[in-house]
């Protein structure tokens, strides 16, 4: 009988069914788990669940009885992927399980951007609505920006990144892609060069790796449109955070959104808190996808992972 140990169960919503497993099982959940607690919690268990618990390879060495990693997510950048392929450790995610709610959470964010709605939202609780005149009327405090015939970039041509698409095309807005592969040949992809100079906003959905790291550093900022707008909900460290705050202080950059740090969570020191009494710059805490809806589709998805893997027949193995 297998001992399935869920490493960090606090990561799902108290609203969320959590289906039983088909296969007999003994189930452990702990809130949370520090790596310094990965050892004792997961000796005897043959399968570990994980949000973002980080699984890393000092532990994984301890752990010679384990068979399978259960990421109940899409990113598996917080386990030692390499160290389980070497070492008989099958590992699977549940990718695109939430492409249309990471969607809308960008497009929140660029809405409320062009919008200025954040400002705006900030400025009435001064209890400022009119000043003396038409001149000093609140609607000259900032520059609101319609999004429809705006042309937006969208980096990466996934399940997500095209789903961004259309609910941009839908605002009408000129949607173009750039992929630094070969996928999304069918879309209208642009170069690099045309993205940075020609969009009013441009919207991150890539993943992390060597080729995308610091994909934005303050040379390319520099490079977009100065009324241009930049939304990440898709992993830190594709915009370099320094640069971007070089970059929003001194006026380069009309505006930028963030879902996601280099460092989650965010640490104190991180440049961009510094940034949270602009107008002009929106963080969230990594909460794109975290819809019920979406939250339930993936729990219900990463069990049924599982229910193939004791099958023999594992899906969605990394």
């Amino acid at each position: 009988m297998h001992k399935i140990v869920f490493l960090d169960k606090s990561a799902v919503a108290p609203k969320i069914h959590l289906p039983t497993p088909d296969f007999p099982h003994q189930w452990v959940e702990y809130d949370f788990t520090e790596s310094d607690q990965l050892v004792e919690r997961a000796k005897d268990a043959t399968v570990v669940v994980t949000c973002g618990a980080p699984v890393r390879a000092a532990e994984l060495a301890q752990l010679p009885q384990l068979k399978m990693i259960c990421v109940a997510m899409t990113g598996t950048d917080h386990v030692d992927v390499d160290y389980c392929h070497e070492h008989g450790i099958q590992v699977c995610n549940v990718p695109a399980y939430s492409p249309a709610t990471v969607a809308e959470h960008a497009l929140g964010l660029l809405l409320a951007l062009r919008r200025q709605i954040l400002a705006y939202h900030t400025l009435l609780s001064s209890n400022k609505w009119y000043g003396e005149g038409w001149q000093t009327n609140v609607f000259l405090d900032y520059e609101v920006n319609d999004i429809h015939s705006s042309r937006i970039g969208i980096v990466g041509t996934g399940m997500i990144g095209r789903a961004m698409g259309r609910m941009a095309t839908g605002l009408g807005m000129d949607v173009v892609y750039y992929n630094r592969g070969k996928k999304g040949s069918e879309l209208p992809l642009v170069s690099f060069d045309e993205l940075l100079e020609t969009c009013d906003a441009i919207s991150l959905h890539c993943p992390l790796n060597s080729s995308t790291r610091d994909l934005f550093t303050l040379t390319e900022l520099k490079r977009m449109k100065k009324d241009a707008v930049i939304i990440n909900a898709a992993r830190g460290g594709i915009v370099n955070e320094r640069d971007l705050a070089v970059a929003l202080r001194s006026g380069v950059l009309a505006g930028a959104a963030l879902d996601v740090v280099e460092q989650d969570p965010i640490q104190p020191d991180e440049p961009l808190l510094e940034l949270m009494e602009l107008p002009n710059f929106i963080m969230t805490p990594h909460v794109a996808w975290s819809s019920l809806q979406a939250m339930q589709g993936l729990m219900d998805r990463a069990i049924e992972n599982l229910n193939q893997w004791d099958k023999g027949t594992p899906t969605n193995l990394v």
